[in-house]
């Protein structure tokens, strides 16, 4: 059988695939929340031992040799503060989980499990470096894919956003997390 090529049109799908094999393998009972489209904040429902999780998916496709993950699109709402990045539809489902998956193939892959206060205060973070503040010549960034590199890249051109990729990185480096802990 032949490797699926894994691109952005894709990518979520795979992700929300390997999540739910994963969980499966150690247990749990999952269903996928996004079937008929339900669900706007949480993709998959996980149970076990009496307890359940509402989860969010998101999936980053392979960045060259370096390991990424996507907190999700950073809408013009999301960056100027007046909705949130998890959770921002008032629905029944509410994600208490988000794992972000960054995927190489179907065997090479990477997850981050945070408690969603957690992932929110991470994409915050991101967002602040990253489209909070003006481009070079002033302008305001457009909204976009809010992600970040899992390994620490030296090559950061702007020296005066290390202080605050530094305060991400640290959200995030307690990882692997696992449910039911």
């Amino acid at each position: 059988m032949g490797e699926v090529n894994i691109n952005r049109h894709n990518v979520g799908r795979i992700a929300e695939r390997i999540v739910s094999n994963e969980l499966e393998s150690r247990g749990f009972r999952v269903s996928d929340l996004n079937k008929k489209g339900t669900s706007a904040n949480a993709d998959l429902l996980a149970a076990k031992d009496g307890k359940t999780w509402q989860i969010q998916v998101k999936g980053a496709s392979e960045g060259g040799s370096s390991w990424w993950v996507n907190y999700g699109f950073g809408y013009q709402e999301v960056i100027d503060r007046q909705t949130t990045m998890y959770n921002s539809v008032e629905s029944f489902y509410r994600a208490q989980v988000v794992i972000l998956v960054s995927v190489k193939s179907a065997r090479d892959y990477r997850c981050v499990i945070m408690p969603v206060e957690e992932a929110e205060k991470a994409a915050q973070t991101n967002l602040d470096h990253s489209f909070r503040n003006p481009k070079r010549d002033g302008s305001k960034k457009k909204p976009g894919k809010v992600w970040t590199y899992l390994e620490y890249d030296p090559k950061v051109r702007d020296q005066s956003r290390l202080p605050i990729l530094k305060a991400e990185r640290e959200i995030i480096k307690e990882i692997p997390r696992q449910l039911g802990r």
